[in-house]
């Protein structure tokens, strides 16, 4: 029964949000969203329109303070262990959280930004006590894995939500955050393809394609050291095209067309295709970069979204698990 009360209440929060939400930035919403559950999860009773009051303070701070994808991650990251402890008080827990996650995120940041920015609903004597409470309190391990996890769970949340068809191309105002996106596929048509479609949505976007494993990682190194890591990357699943061979009939297939079922067992789709060099390795390839035992503990560099994109995506989440923030093998 509380399972279909909550149902009830998530349809008609979505109903209010596509009435009236269909400029607000993705990751807003998503924090709208994942707060509302989270005080959800915790038994505490929430109005039917708190998503939507939640992803408007997160809209207003975003566009009041410039803040970025990553800066909105850590917000949450750091918001949400005082989403419980601090119930039902989701606004300063928030407010909290933000301030921490922009000061770990944008240099120059102060506590006074957000009282005199963004809210001067509390105290900046509260604000300050606030904050070293949480300094104190929260716990610091695996800060850069977290942050991809609080990552990956927000624009997991953010797909889930229909409004997320709705958005449309960001006019190039100077506004946004100048877009930077990696292309790795062995297709030139489709590296165009997507290249086309970026720029539909994201005119200004800076777009890098490649081909290949080597070629991606080599410029992501290059970027690194220059501190202008993408921030998206378009990933292939198969990297590399089965060479055609005759097959038993004297048609031409792929190299799997000439093996006799008899004598062995077809792999699958998938497994074929892991075989091979693929998009979840140069995912994989990443996550060794960002795991270097040089890399201080509260390390707050970021691994970029990838996309794996792939006509064969229902196969992949069938044989492939699913992590619990929504990515697959790091994609």
């Amino acid at each position: 029964r509380a399972a279909g009360r909550r149902s009830e209440r998530a349809d008609r929060r979505d109903r209010q949000s596509r009435e009236g939400a269909s400029k607000m930035h993705i990751m807003s919403r998503a924090t709208g969203m994942a707060v509302a559950h989270r005080l959800e999860d915790i038994g505490v009773a929430i109005t039917d329109d708190l998503a939507d009051e939640v992803a408007e303070f997160a809209e207003r701070a975003r566009t009041t303070l410039s803040l970025d994808n990553s800066a909105l991650t850590a917000a949450m990251m750091f918001a949400q262990p005082f989403l419980e402890s601090w119930a039902p008080n989701w606004k300063f827990a928030y407010t909290i959280g933000l301030i921490i996650g922009v000061k770990f995120t944008t240099e120059g940041f102060y506590l006074a930004d957000v009282f005199n920015h963004l809210t001067d609903e509390f105290p900046l004597e509260a604000l300050k006590e606030g904050e070293r409470v949480a300094l104190r309190e929260y716990d610091w391990g695996r800060m850069n894995s977290r942050c991809r996890s609080f990552r990956n769970a927000l624009v997991h949340v953010a797909l889930q939500d229909p409004v997320a068809q709705l958005v449309e191309p960001v006019e190039d105002d100077g506004a946004e955050e100048l877009l930077h996106v990696l292309i790795v596929d062995d297709c030139v048509l489709t590296c165009q393809l997507h290249e086309s479609h970026v720029l539909h949505h994201r005119p200004s976007a800076r777009i890098k394609m490649c081909s290949s494993e080597e070629s991606a990682l080599q410029y992501w190194v290059q970027c690194s050291e220059k501190g202008d890591q993408p921030q998206l990357l378009l990933l292939d699943l198969e990297l590399h095209r089965p060479t055609t061979t005759t097959g038993t009939t004297g048609t031409t297939g792929t190299a799997f067309d000439a093996i006799e079922v008899e004598e062995v067992a077809r792999p699958t789709l998938i497994e074929s295709v892991l075989t091979a060099p693929n998009g979840f390795e140069v995912a994989s390839a990443l996550d060794r970069l960002d795991s270097s035992e040089f890399l201080p503990p509260k390390d707050f560099r970021f691994k970029p979204l990838i996309a794996l994109v792939t006509a064969h995506a229902k196969q992949v989440d069938s044989e492939i698990p699913v992590n619990d923030d929504g990515s697959v093998a790091g994609c």
